[in-house]
């Protein structure tokens, strides 16, 4: 289970990828490849914001209707504030979102699952009275589309945005108080609070660090499709934490894993890329990724419940030694 838990992301990447290479032999293809990794992009740094909310003992739902609000906000505000100011104002709106679930969920002591079950449908209620319901669109203002079709080095640039945002949440993960703090607060919230660590503080951050990275996978959406209305974005929520959990971090909290999620990411990417080149159907498609959330969740209490044994039998062991 040890090495399950080490090494099983990247030996599930490798089988899908053998798998896919002889069902259909275009998976190899560069321009695919590329493909693949743009598509990963959305779905992915949003999964990097969700490591930090279950690594923290955290779930957000909301963040399906953050992306349908940032999809409009861009959309309405590019013909005024410009591209730049835009998406400025699209981080701060996500930002408030963040710091409103956070707030909910630290001040009125409602659980993250319930309190942002309730925000999802508040704020995507919000977006479609924005809207009145209606579709925006961006026709008119395609320099937008560099975001999404730009390359840098000879790479798109949702690619480098994805292993900027990785590599700044892993650092930040690992080599920051804040990162301690997180993991400290997923494996006992208690302890930590007796501790001294500021945990009411620490998980309204957590919430808008996937509030904000929710609407930078949004932005690269939005220039995508050139289209943004309230009804978008509905089951991303789960697209992102089967992500992050089948990526290996604990469901419980406590431990997270950056590239096993990147890696899960791609894997999900890999898939529905795969399928479609075969021609299977889209319910087909959200039936495997119900299968694969199953597989994560149960690996997930498997583990969990061999390390609880584990450690019973050690401190069984110490417990004998010292008599």
């Amino acid at each position: 289970m040890r090495f399950w838990e080490k090494y099983g992301i990247y030996l599930i990447a490798i089988t899908t990828l053998i798998i896919f290479t002889i069902l259909t032999p275009n998976v190899l293809s560069l321009s695919n490849i590329v493909n693949l990794l743009v598509q990963t992009s959305m779905v992915a740094i949003a999964a990097a914001g969700m490591t930090f909310a279950i690594t923290g003992g955290a779930f957000d739902l909301s963040i399906g209707s953050i992306l349908a609000v940032t999809t409009s906000v861009l959309c309405k505000n590019v013909p005024i504030l410009g591209i730049f100011g835009a998406i400025v104002l699209a981080l701060s709106v996500g930002a408030v979102l963040g710091v409103m679930n956070g707030l909910i969920v630290t001040k009125l002591r409602i659980q993250t699952f319930v309190a942002t079950l309730a925000t999802q449908i508040i704020y995507r209620g919000g977006v479609l009275i924005y809207t009145q319901g209606r579709d925006s669109d961006l026709f008119r203002y395609l320099d937008i589309k560099v975001i999404a079709g730009g390359r840098v080095l000879g790479l798109p640039v949702p690619i480098w945005i994805t292993f900027t945002v990785f590599l700044a949440g892993y650092m930040i993960y690992k080599h920051t108080q804040f990162g301690m703090w997180v993991r400290a607060i997923g494996s006992n919230e208690e302890a930590a609070r007796i501790s001294g660590i500021k945990v009411d503080r620490t998980i309204i951050v957590i919430f808008v660090i996937t509030a904000v990275t929710t609407v930078i996978s949004g932005t690269i959406y939005t220039s995508q499709l050139l289209t943004g209305n309230g009804r978008l974005g509905v089951g991303f929520e789960l697209e992102a934490i089967t992500a992050t959990i089948l990526g290996g971090t604990a469901l419980a909290g406590g431990k997270g894993k950056f590239w096993g999620t990147l890696t899960a990411a791609i894997i999900l990417a890999l898939m529905k890329n795969g399928m479609n080149l075969l021609g299977v159907q889209d319910f087909y498609q959200r039936l495997a990724t119900g299968l694969i959330l199953l597989l994560a969740l149960s690996m997930g209490v498997v583990s969990e419940r061999i390390q609880t044994r584990g450690n019973r039998a050690t401190r069984n062991q110490s417990g004998d030694t010292n008599e």
